[in-house]
């Protein structure tokens, strides 16, 4: 017996024979569309995730440039008030000097002439005379505070000739002797209290003097008997017309101006 013809296969030996290929091919495509799909879901999900962080870089750029915003209005305002508050003399020290060297006589230059400073300088405390009332009022002068304020009792509103005015007691601090005065209302002034409440206050016009100075301005009625001082000045007062220096007190003597005191208008 030949031996090449001692094994024949069968038609369906041949038929598995040939099948086997194509079947493993069919396997290693389906798993490589599997991992087509399965990479192009990662993919999906890593472009979706980018385009969230780059929307969330998106809103916090966008809150920065608000916050920015919002930083440079509120420094263009606190440079307003800076620019608005009065000039303030602040306290020097006197610097000590060691003698220089003797030296030959230099010569004689006439002295430069002293700059006239025509504002009236006061210091922290001052005694303010309410002219016509002949009334000297204890003052606290504060450059931190807008408005100035009147120590006021009894306040009253009423209306003259269809407009408001008011009427109120002042009283002299050295005599306690009462003043009732009538002024025109000029307006109202949202002040704070010591209990941290806001209250409206009436805005009227006094005359006053303070060392040299003499000059109409508006006070917040209000009652300060709590207070040491009566009389309070602030930046409304101050501004373009006095310096404060810190370091003094008293430094605008009172210079009473004799005038009858104004009769209460019936």
């Amino acid at each position: 017996m030949d031996n090449c013809s001692f094994f024949r296969p069968g038609r369906k030996t041949l038929n598995l024979v040939l099948w086997i290929p194509l079947l493993a091919g069919g396997l290693m495509a389906c798993s490589s569309s599997k991992q087509l799909l399965i990479n192009q879901n990662a993919l999906q999900q890593c472009l979706a995730n980018q385009d969230t962080h780059l929307k969330q870089q998106e809103e916090q750029q966008r809150e920065l440039v608000a916050s920015l915003g919002a930083l440079q209005q509120q420094l263009a305002e606190q440079q307003k008030v800076l620019e608005s508050e009065p000039r303030v003399i602040e306290k020097q020290t006197t610097r000590v000097v060691c003698p220089s060297p003797v030296s030959p006589p230099a010569p004689k230059v006439p002295p430069a002439e002293t700059p006239v400073v025509d504002k009236q300088i006061v210091g922290l405390q001052e005694q303010v005379l309410l002219t016509g009332l002949n009334i000297i009022m204890p003052t606290r002068i504060n450059t931190n505070v807008a408005n100035s304020v009147l120590d006021a009792r009894n306040i009253q509103l009423f209306e003259r000739n269809s407009d408001e005015w008011v009427r109120f007691t002042v009283y002299n601090p050295e005599t306690k002797e009462p003043h009732v005065l009538e002024r025109k209302r000029l307006r109202f002034q949202n002040v704070t209290t010591a209990s941290a409440t806001t209250e409206r206050r009436p805005v009227v016009e006094m005359r006053f003097t303070v060392g040299k100075l003499t000059q109409k301005g508006e006070f917040v009625l209000a009652d300060r008997s709590t207070s040491e001082f009566p009389l309070l000045i602030g930046r409304n007062l101050l501004r373009d017309v006095m310096l404060v220096d810190v370091s003094g007190n008293n430094l605008a003597p009172v210079q009473r101006i004799e005038e009858p005191a104004p009769k209460a208008q019936p």
